[in-house]
């Protein structure tokens, strides 16, 4: 695979699993058996997922404008390893919530 196949899926991935954790605290956030202050704070991980989709998405349409003349493939990837990161790390505090 080169190196701008794995900024695609890093985006898809970063996407799709903010999709799944905006879902989950969406959810959560409609409960009306949940306190105040854990809607609210299901309200502001449910924009943040949300706005990382929106963001990978984004980015995926700025990189396939630029192709490279922006910032070189593994700078780009590298940039975006982040955001990745914690999508999955939320995902995977979610997958213990609800597996536990």
């Amino acid at each position: 695979m080169n190196i701008s196949g794995l900024i695609i899926g890093q985006d898809i991935t970063t996407a799709l699993f903010a999709t799944v954790n905006a879902g989950y605290f969406g959810g959560y956030w409609w409960r009306s058996s949940a306190t105040r202050g854990r809607r609210v704070g299901a309200a502001a991980l449910m924009l943040l997922s949300t706005a990382s989709v929106v963001e990978a998405i984004f980015s995926q349409g700025l990189f396939w404008l630029q192709r490279g003349d922006l910032l070189s493939y593994s700078v780009w990837a590298l940039l975006r390893l982040p955001l990745l990161a914690a999508t999955l790390l939320i995902s995977a505090i979610i997958l213990r919530r609800v597996l536990g």
